[in-house]
């Protein structure tokens, strides 16, 4: 989870990935801050992703869309950087740009 503090603790993590990695008829990835399994056909959703914010009051903590594309995200999960926004269409496309490109930017290396 994104927030501080959260009860996910590593030893969670590696029975929550153990589990999944021994059904995989059942999951197809994770959310995540970054990558938790080595077996690269599980999908990384990564939670927290702003543009504009590295977090808030209630530590909530955010990554931009070039971080999250770096710590190993397939996809972005957006938020408020999305719906409080005065032009949620136009925002939208920006997160998708600057995820594209992040991720263009990684495979060239």
């Amino acid at each position: 989870m994104s927030a501080a503090g959260n009860l996910c603790n590593e030893t969670y993590t590696q029975e929550a990935v153990r589990m999944a990695e021994s059904d995989r008829s059942f999951v197809c990835g994770f959310i995540c801050t970054k990558s938790v399994s080595d077996d690269q056909s599980f999908l990384s959703f990564v939670p927290g992703v702003n543009i504009s914010s590295s977090g808030d009051g209630l530590g909530q903590q955010f990554v931009s869309p070039s971080e999250a594309v770096q710590k190993g995200a397939d996809v972005i999960i957006v938020g408020r950087g999305i719906y409080n926004s005065s032009d949620p269409a136009e925002t939208a496309k920006e997160y998708k740009e600057q995820a594209f490109t992040a991720y263009l930017n990684l495979i060239k290396e």
